[in-house]
């Protein structure tokens, strides 16, 4: 009777957290059982039921809330040791906290598939680096820009304590070389860095430059990993075997041990953003990281976002420049072609003007490689009755859908419906339609026709589904076996082609036109980042912009590669209109195929909203339909919240979701400091 009265009272002490990766708010706590005492440990992954089903979930903690009645028993602990340090589980719970997901969702989404599932751990096998000949670097003479600035990135990184450092350097002025020499620095001082650079495409051309500087060192995370690639990296990082991560924006939970260092190239990029819960923005993930263990956090871009570039001005960030690019090159000339002016001329619009063909005509001539840059994929952008007018839009998403030539169908960019041309307008059944706007594969079209002899290739999302086929494409155009490269964006960051002379804008308008305050920002920054494309080798580069808003002061000033003077011109224009960086914005979107119920909810959500106190220094805004109203057979309704105390919209929030009672079929997603609102 006493031998049993003890154990109970030993069993009611042995209560721990889990982590559950549902969207449900807290931990649940469960009862340990003796027999698996000897592998309690916090960080190791657990079965356990919940509901009608048992789940893999996450032990965070030791009990500490009010005693639990009649807690369910943990079934099993999966693992010997734990899979996340104390510090990774400190960084998800921030997450969940920050970004309104639960600390089981922020803890899944930081660990490769095979976590999740019933897994063991195994030993670490080493990766593909160890087959590839390691090429000598090759040792370039810093300008005296880089000297001073390196000089300053190597004193905080022995400084051994936290600081947060923003690089800003013209396209071509070597910020890749400071990325190297320091993360060097850190590796002497017995620590580790996280690399993190925006496109998957950028991260391949990355790695074989800094395999000539770490080679066996290095370990490279991509979303195009296979789930065996990625389980095998992600165990080879945490058993040490890895000192230098390099990777896209997941890369930054990469479980170093003694992290020193962390770098985000092109820090303005949106894929930084996840756009899943949890929504969480890398260099705020970084910042955090960052801070937590006392490391050197660095930015670097020539196009920082205006956030960034308001934290420096207010001194929150130290400041380095590099203002001039290496050996002494010039920045390219940029000149401005009105299409308006060329449609007078010609009386017909044309995808490549006069002035255009002319200068693709003479770099041709003089073996010059050309960048061809549309941020918009397919062929034609919309299908239009000639007879009716009526236009064939997605039935599931209520947007145009694009016309691609290859296929010869009809394609939704949102959610990939597709179908065939039809034979007659629903409509009216007349046989004939017009396909307007352009896209990618219509300027490939149209440039084959001007230059049948040239060789012409397209880099965007379309040709680029196959793994590897990035990294083909790019070696093809950088031995110069292909002349003309035609792409999206993709094609605007980071690379360096020392043979392209002619970079072309054939239209600069498509970003300026987006519903978002952001628009110019965003528009600034890729033509900005394109024109720093050419003019790396020792030809002198040109650049053209094709658009029918030449006055618009983000083309004007990208055109004189004047970041100053925009951001003087824009962050007078936030200031006003009260946006970031001088208020925060939470975004709260309602969606459901029942249009009624979503309307009802996103209203109802309000009231809560307005019931909460923290709300009188919070503006409410909305309810209201999202521009992309319906997407993927759902219809969408979204609730601003905007304020420069967070902590206040934080707290108005969980007040209101505390009410939330969900409604079957309607789903809310909240994101925090959104950067897209579509």
């Amino acid at each position: 009777m006493l031998e049993s009265l003890m154990l109970e009272q030993e069993e009611k002490i042995r209560l721990v957290d889990v982590a559950i990766p549902l969207p449900i708010q807290d931990p649940y706590t469960y009862h340990f059982p003796s027999r698996l005492a000897d592998r309690l440990q916090i960080g190791v992954r657990v079965r356990v039921p919940f509901q009608n089903r048992t789940i893999i979930g996450y032990v965070v903690g030791n009990n500490s809330r009010r005693e639990v009645k009649k807690p369910k028993a943990i079934f099993e602990v999966l693992d010997s040791e734990p899979v996340l340090s104390e510090h990774l589980l400190r960084l998800a719970k921030w997450i969940g906290e920050y970004y309104f997901s639960s600390w089981g969702e922020a803890i899944s989404n930081m660990i490769p598939k095979f976590l999740r599932v019933k897994e063991p751990l195994e030993k670490p096998t080493q990766n593909e680096n160890a087959a590839i000949e390691k090429p000598a670097p090759v040792a370039l003479r810093l300008t005296e820009e880089q000297e001073h600035a390196f000089s300053v990135l190597r004193k905080r990184v022995e400084e051994n304590h936290f600081s947060e450092i923003f690089l800003f350097g013209v396209t071509g002025g070597g910020k890749s070389e400071l990325y190297i020499r320091t993360i060097k620095e850190t590796l002497k001082q017995g620590k580790t860095a996280i690399c993190l650079v925006p496109e998957i495409a950028l991260t391949e051309q990355l790695r074989l430059f800094f395999i000539q500087h770490f080679h066996d060192t290095l370990e490279v995370l991509h979303s195009k990993l296979s789930d065996k690639e990625r389980s095998e990296a992600w165990q080879r990082i945490r058993s040490g075997q890895k000192q230098v991560i390099l990777g896209a924006r997941s890369a930054i939970f990469a479980p170093v041990s003694n992290l020193g260092l962390i770098i985000m190239d092109e820090e303005q990029e949106n894929s930084y953003k996840q756009d899943q819960t949890p929504r969480y923005h890398a260099r705020e993930v970084a910042r955090w990281r960052a801070r937590d263990l006392g490391a050197v956090f660095v930015m670097g871009t020539a196009t920082p976002t205006l956030e960034t570039m308001h934290r420096v001005s207010n001194g929150e960030v130290e400041l380095l420049t590099l203002s001039k690019r290496i050996d002494g090159r010039s920045m390219p000339e940029v000149k401005i072609i009105d299409l308006k002016q060329d449609l007078e001329i010609t009386k017909r619009l044309t995808i490549i003007s006069s002035r255009l063909e002319k200068a693709i005509e003479q770099a041709l001539a003089a073996k010059g490689g050309i960048l061809l840059m549309l941020n918009r994929r397919g062929f034609s952008t919309q299908i239009r009755c000639l007879k009716c007018g009526e236009v064939l839009f997605c039935p599931h998403c209520a947007v145009a859908l694009t016309f691609h030539q290859e296929e010869q169908e009809a394609l939704c960019h949102y959610c990939n419906h597709h179908l065939p041309i039809p034979k007659l307008c629903n409509r009216c059944q007349n046989p004939l339609f017009k396909f307007s706007g352009i896209g990618t594969e219509k300027v490939e079209s149209e440039i084959g026709r001007l230059f049948p002899k040239a060789r012409i290739a397209r880099l965007d999302t379309d040709t680029t589904r196959k793994r590897g086929s990035h990294e083909r494409i790019l070696s093809k155009f950088r031995s110069q076996e292909i002349d003309i490269l035609i792409g999206t964006q993709m094609i605007a960051k980071g690379f360096d082609f020392a043979h392209v002379t002619l970079v072309g804008i054939v239209n600069a308008d498509t970003g300026l036109l987006l519903p978002d305050f952001r628009s110019a920002e965003r528009s600034f920054q890729l033509l900005t980042q394109m024109a720093g494309r050419t003019g790396r080798g020792k030809e002198k580069g040109t650049v053209l912009i094709q658009t029918y808003s030449p006055h618009h002061y983000s083309i004007q000033f990208a055109a004189k590669h004047d970041y100053t003077g925009f951001f003087s011109e824009e962050i007078e224009k936030r200031k006003n209109l009260q946006y970031p960086p001088f208020t925060k914005l939470i975004n709260i979107i309602f969606r459901g195929k029942k249009e009624q119920s979503v309307h009802e909810q996103a209203h109802q959500f309000r009231k809560w909203l307005e019931a909460a106190k923290e709300h009188q220094n919070v503006e409410l805004m909305g309810p209201a339909p999202l521009p992309l109203y319906r997407l993927r057979g759902h219809f969408r309704w979204h609730l601003m919240l905007r304020s420069s105390n967070t902590d206040l919209m934080h707290a108005a929030v969980r007040k209101a979701l505390e009410q939330f009672k969900r409604k079957t079929g309607v789903y809310l997603a909240i994101d925090v400091d959104p950067l897209v609102i579509l």
